[in-house]
């Protein structure tokens, strides 16, 4: 079984170690663009300044160095300058020699050029080492002569310092990261935390068989949860009840044909003869019929098949329609017109058994009944389903409706009335969480009303 605390510590753990990533990598690459694009600033400025201060004098060139930058005079400075034009070539004193690699110019290639080169060799305290360069190449026009110009700064020191920054940057974000991390495993236990509570009710349930929560105690996305809980809780608790009075009621009834049994049994041993014997024999078919007919009803209740998972449903237009017909055919004495006002999309799911008992004991009585019409009509809310089933029949009194709804409910399935198995009908109909009324109805018969919650 995996651990839904897991799943969501690594899910975010990895979340976090790429944003974490994304922005050290937009941070350092932008820090060290910001740098360079300043120092080649620098260098472009230098670069003006060498062409203001180069001259041309009698056809020769010259260049003021004491009008430049005084730090283009110390030797192994780390500012170098290299001019060429015509041909003359004038070095920064700076250089004391060394040969500044002049890269060279491609065809159609752009007027400015920037790239990176070994310099002089520059103590560091103890260290001689090579300086890195980074040159500025560029074309300039003076005098209708092309100038080329390559302006170089030793930039080891700044990488030096970004490197230092990348490091203690990158430390930070380290460390903010294991603790944002430890942080979320801690908020994250603090929230299963929450649920405790409910795993030890849910333990209790086993004794106490109620579920008592409150709500507000907890999040409210396991609300849904614990609202499925309370209805299934709520549905098994009905399926006991009603297993434990269907128990009840079939040991009642047939204690008394069991008991007419036995002491039919002790009439044989009583009287043998054979006239008494064919009269118990008589007696005793009727009593194991009887018995017959209670565990069928029972067994019949117990098949209602609402909890059930539905792999065959009660197609309401060709079931229906299939049902209709076959109450037709029964019923060839009368000329029937039935109207169904069957809805295109409804959400009332039935099994396809239990469709054909409930629908099949309603409208067979209603066939009884009727004159000329039925009208089956469907209406459907966001929160009920109605089905209406009416007959042009003789119609009932008020004080038929409350017989029927006190007495025919609890009434055996071949008792005479209005001919229909209410009691099984009525356990279909609690069995989906609907409720079922009668009244009169606008035909002038029977109204049957049957309300349910789409699932």
């Amino acid at each position: 079984m995996k651990s839904l605390q897991q799943q969501l510590s690594v899910m975010l753990g990895l979340s976090v170690v790429a944003v974490f990533f994304l922005f050290w990598w937009l941070s350092i690459t932008t820090i060290h663009k910001v740098a360079d694009d300043y120092l080649l600033t620098r260098l472009s400025h230098d670069s003006d300044s060498v062409v203001k201060n180069l001259h041309l004098v009698n056809g020769q060139w010259r260049l003021d160095v004491e009008y430049m930058e005084p730090i283009y005079s110390q030797i192994n400075s780390g500012h170098y300058y290299v001019v060429k034009v015509s041909n003359q070539t004038f070095r920064s004193p700076s250089l004391n020699q060394f040969p500044l690699f002049q890269q060279s110019w491609m065809k159609n290639q752009a007027d400015e050029m920037v790239y990176e080169t070994l310099g002089p060799m520059v103590a560091e305290g103890k260290t001689v080492k090579r300086s890195k360069l980074l040159v500025l190449a560029t074309h300039r026009t003076k005098n209708n002569q092309v100038i080329s110009i390559y302006i170089a700064e030793d930039h080891a020191p700044i990488q030096e310092s970004l490197n230092h920054f990348d490091w203690l940057f990158g430390l930070f974000a380290l460390g903010t990261l294991i603790l944002l991390y430890l942080l979320q495993k801690w908020i994250l236990r603090r929230t299963f935390t929450q649920l405790v509570p409910l795993e030890k009710q849910l333990k209790e349930l086993e004794f106490t068989h109620q579920l008592n929560i409150d709500d507000s105690m907890y999040p409210k996305e396991v609300a849904s949860l614990i609202e499925a809980l309370r209805f299934a809780i709520t549905q098994a608790g009905k399926q006991l009840k009603s297993s434990r009075q269907s128990n009840a009621n079939l040991s009642h009834a047939l204690k008394t044909p069991l008991n007419l049994a036995f002491q039919l049994l002790e009439q044989i041993k009583l009287d043998s003869s054979v006239e008494n014997i064919q009269r118990v024999e008589q007696q005793m078919q009727q009593q194991l019929d009887k018995i017959h007919q209670l565990i069928e009803r029972e067994l019949k209740k117990a098949r209602i098949a609402s909890d059930a998972p539905m792999s065959n449903r009660f197609d309401f237009k060709i079931d229906l329609d299939e049902l209709i017909t076959t109450l037709k055919q029964l019923h060839q004495n009368k000329e029937i017109t039935v109207n169904v006002n069957l809805l295109e999309n409804h959400t009332l799911v039935i099994e396809k058994e239990d469709g054909f008992e409930l629908f099949g004991n309603l409208l067979d009585n209603a066939f009884k009944w009727s004159q000329s019409e039925i009208r089956v009509s469907f209406n459907e809310t966001a929160h009920l389903c109605t089905i209406l089933i009416e007959d042009d029949g003789l119609g009932v009194t008020e004080e038929q409706i409350k017989a029927i709804q006190t007495r025919g409910f609890r009434a055996d399935e071949a008792t005479p009335g209005h001919g229909i198995g209410l009691s099984i009908v009525k356990d279909l109909v609690e069995a989906y969480s609907g409720e079922i009324t009668f009244a009169r109805s606008d035909l002038g018969g029977l109204q049957v009303k049957l309300v349910f919650k789409p699932k």
